[in-house]
């Protein structure tokens, strides 16, 4: 398996055209959301290098000319929400991005990043080798990992209890106890993002 949050795409069907990216003979207008090098020592000399790009480069997504490379960062705040309301791109969400690129990848590729958008924080987990596999856990799932109940247990909260989803008045934001458990794995997710990734990634 390559390095993670890395697309390594065909040199004949990614290029920049005119700035805009072009993949699989469909021009994608993403703006904001990417950032283009024209080379690897340009990407390198600006975050850090490419073998880290989950947990060094922060922006969202970059895409390297020279080695036609797609990078991905391990937070990719509002992404989600972006393809939803961008009227340049037909495609709306995440996932079904990556899916399209995959049709073009050379190596397989795993993916592991964080979101936070209007349905809440989730975590993307994407694999493809020869099929494509993708979940996105949001905070619902998070509750039934054994990371969650170890941070409850650390923080000396109570999972069973009558008032774990009840707002804490004792807390200073007066958020409820679940809710102080699933910020400090969201922080924990940020650091490496594969925590939570299930069996088959």
């Amino acid at each position: 398996m390559e390095n993670i949050n890395i697309i390594k795409l065909n040199n004949d069907k990614s290029h920049i055209e005119d700035d805009i990216i072009v993949f699989d003979n469909k021009k994608y207008v993403l703006g904001d959301l990417i950032s283009i090098y024209k080379t690897k020592k340009q990407y390198e000399e600006e975050n850090s290098e490419l073998d880290f790009a989950q947990t060094h480069f922060e922006d969202k997504l970059a895409y390297i000319e020279n080695i036609h490379v797609l990078a991905i960062s391990g937070n990719i705040d509002d992404l989600n929400d972006q393809f939803n309301y961008s009227d340049d791109i037909d495609l709306d969400s995440f996932e079904k991005f990556i899916k399209k690129i995959s049709a073009i990848a050379t190596n397989p590729f795993k993916i592991a990043t964080v979101s936070w958008e209007e349905s809440g924080i989730g975590v993307y987990y994407i694999k493809f080798n020869k099929d494509f596999q993708s979940i996105r856990l949001g905070f619902d799932d998070w509750e039934e990992t054994e990371l969650f109940k170890e941070i409850a247990k650390e923080n000396g909260f109570d999972i069973d209890s009558d008032d774990f989803y009840d707002d804490d008045e004792n807390h200073e934001e007066g958020r409820s106890p679940c809710h102080q458990v699933c910020n400090e794995l969201y922080d924990k997710l940020l650091l490496e993002p594969e925590l939570l990734a299930p069996n088959w990634y």
